[in-house]
């Protein structure tokens, strides 16, 4: 064991029912955060960079969000199970 990030919530940082990690080339980790319908976004030392997402069945919103992938280029894919799409996210570099 080295460490642990997050605890149970619905606040910045904090998971409901965290489901994949994707790390990109950088170290960023990419977090599905099922319960709280949104992907959140850590540092490689475990700080809260930003969060994407809320609950809904439009662009940018999620129902489920269960699997993540983040391809050489940057770009990460989010599996949005309860809307039965794919989801392709470019974040601002």
């Amino acid at each position: 064991f080295i460490t642990k990030w997050g605890s149970e919530g619905s606040a910045d940082g904090q998971l409901n029912q965290p489901g994949v990690i994707a790390i990109d080339s950088d170290g960023v980790l990419y977090v599905t955060d099922s319960g709280n319908q949104r992907v959140q976004v850590f540092d490689k030392n475990g700080t809260f960079i930003t969060k994407w997402g809320s609950e809904g069945e439009g662009d940018g919103q999620f129902s489920k969000p269960e699997s993540i992938d983040v391809d050489r280029f940057g770009h990460v894919c989010v599996a949005d199970t309860s809307n039965n799409n794919v989801q392709l996210l470019i974040p601002n570099n």
